[in-house]
């Protein structure tokens, strides 16, 4: 098999062609759509919460608010399905896509073929995705569907960019191209109805064809029933490849986030000394909202998340839609929206350290401090010491058990709440 050539442009992490296209190879060029304000969450009465942890008493252990979403849920390096997670296992450079099994804690390639050994990439249908980071999968009816961007680079033409999405068997048989798109990469699907929505990412060049680090980002939906793409509007142009992607579902809204410099300063260009740097000053963080009925793409004002301190370049603090949840970070200031629109802030606390992290059982971990927090009481509670370990993040909540996913190790544990919370 020959080896698929995949470059992710993730970050925690999006996508596509003109307005209707067909999905088919040459669509039309995504058009700018113009985009409105719409109201915020009223953050006047918000309630203000005490950050004094609890420890678990007599067995009542927190969380089951949160609305099931694991048909949507995606991380960095993972995708979650309601019976399991597919992952690339890390297994050679060339990427072998797997499956961990929630019910029996057993991890598998992804391949149908008998007898196989699941270590040739030229024999095993398991192989075929560069690596673990440029894995971009979702999974709608059953079947996984697998987005692959290309990346050429000729003295003729110079950078070129396709986007080309599989579609296969859960077993991973039966894979087949269903769509294309010419000059963009396309980041992985956010599942919701029929309808997996994404970033399209076009990087400029200029007259040799050569890049300019700026680059254009569309909102795009892609159709599970007619494989077809659809440009639902321009999110921003940006001079780095910064932050673009889909956050969440909240109210009933598709959220988006875009963080990079929309200006370059007078004088300074792509490659010169200090043009990172310089660019620090128009770094802004911009969150967007999709109407799918509608399909209107509007500059959301929902609360949105500061800058990180601590980072060398400008990045935002958590913000996470999931579970009817909306959640982000400000400074020492924790936002909690709950589905039914109440807004709660917790000052002095961290919902997690990790900005790809998102509810789970209605909870949200802070593997750094040991806590957790249930996201409709505002509550939080203590975890037990060594629960979570160096950079695993608790990713799923299955049977009455929390799945964590090593981001490093690339391995899967279950742990039931008595194991995960400190008790009484």
């Amino acid at each position: 098999m020959k080896k698929l050539t995949a470059v992710l442009f993730f970050a925690a992490v999006l996508i596509l062609s003109g307005c209707g296209n067909s999905g088919k190879k040459g669509a039309e060029t995504p058009q700018a759509v113009e985009t409105e304000a719409v109201a915020s969450l009223d953050e006047s009465g918000a309630e203000a919460i005490g950050a004094e942890p609890k420890t678990v008493r007599n067995g009542k252990f927190p969380g089951g608010q949160g609305i099931e979403e694991l048909r949507a849920a995606k991380g960095s390096g993972y995708l979650l399905t309601p019976d399991g997670a597919y992952y690339v296992d890390g297994y050679s450079a060339a990427g072998r896509m797997s499956f961990f099994d929630f019910a029996t804690l057993r991890s598998f390639p992804v391949c149908p073929r008998p007898n196989c050994t699941h270590d040739d990439p030229e024999t095993c249908s398991a192989f075929g995705l560069s690596d673990g980071s440029d894995v971009m999968l979702c999974s709608y009816g059953g079947s996984v569907y697998i987005v692959e961007n290309v990346r050429e680079m000729s003295a003729k033409s110079g950078i070129s960019s396709h986007a080309n999405i599989y579609k296969a068997a859960a077993d991973g048989s039966e894979r087949r191209r269903v769509a294309s798109l010419g000059g963009y990469t396309l980041s992985g699907f956010y599942v919701s109805g029929d309808r997996g929505y994404t970033v399209a990412a076009r990087e400029i060049t200029d007259e040799n064809g050569l890049p300019t680090m700026e680059y254009e980002y569309f909102a795009e939906s892609f159709d599970f029933k007619t494989f077809e793409l659809q440009n639902l509007g321009r999110i921003s142009h940006l001079y780095t490849s910064d932050t673009v992607g889909v956050v969440g579902e909240y109210g009933g809204k598709i959220y988006y986030i875009s963080v990079g410099a929309e200006e370059c300063p007078e004088g300074v260009s792509a490659g010169s000394p200090g043009y990172f740097d310089s660019l620090h000053a128009f770094t802004v963080t911009r969150i967007f909202a999709l109407d799918p009925e509608a399909e209107i793409l509007t500059a959301s004002e929902l609360p949105a998340p500061g800058e990180r301190e601590g980072t060398n370049w400008p990045a935002p603090d958590i913000l996470a839609a999931a579970e009817g949840f909306y959640v982000c970070q400000q400074g020492d200031t924790a936002v909690i929206a709950s589905p039914d629109g109440t807004v709660k802030k917790i000052e002095g606390h961290r919902l997690t350290e990790r900005a790809a992290d998102r509810p789970v059982n209605g909870m949200m971990f802070n593997a750094e401090t040991l806590l957790a927090t249930e996201l409709a009481t505002g509550d939080i509670y203590r975890l037990r010491a060594g629960a979570i370990g160096e950079n695993e993040a608790v990713i799923a909540y299955y049977g009455g058990d929390y799945i964590l996913f090593g981001q490093f190790t690339r391995e899967f544990r279950r742990l039931s709440p008595g194991e995960l919370f400190e008790g009484e």
